[in-house]
């Protein structure tokens, strides 16, 4: 995961930090939704607060990351996935706190909004995914 860490800010344009390696490597190996605050956790000992925050202002202005509000009022960091459109959904399991991209909105949802220029959409469904659910 490294070498794609790696990959993908020499895409980007973005020096290779430590910091940046670190960050984009939990993403790519953990399909979970990260708040500062769980970073913070994560890697305080190693990175400090404000360094996380500028890697993922910087992530999130490159749409490596994409950041939602979830139903806390927290803002929560997901890996981008480049085949997607702005048009789509994600859902977190608030257990497991996997998350799951879902397919773009439909058109027919879309063409309500008339002649608006939508840029992004940030839809971000929470609740039990099946497998917690049997547990």
């Amino acid at each position: 995961m490294i070498a794609l860490a790696k990959k993908i800010l020499v895409e980007n344009k973005l020096k290779m930090t430590q910091n940046r390696l670190d960050l984009l490597t939990l993403f790519l190996t953990d399909s979970k939704a990260f708040s500062l605050l769980n970073l913070e956790a994560i890697f305080g000992q190693k990175h400090n607060r404000s360094s996380i925050f500028r890697c993922l202002q910087t992530f999130s202005k490159h749409k490596i990351l994409e950041k939602f509000i979830d139903a806390t009022g927290v803002a929560v960091y997901i890996l981008h996935n480049e085949n997607t459109t702005n048009n789509h959904s994600h859902f977190k399991c608030n257990d497991c706190e996997n998350v799951q991209q879902l397919p773009d909105l439909p058109t027919e949802y879309l063409s309500l909004l008339g002649n608006n220029k939508i840029e992004t959409t940030n839809l971000f469904i929470e609740g039990t995914c099946e497998k917690c659910q049997d547990k």
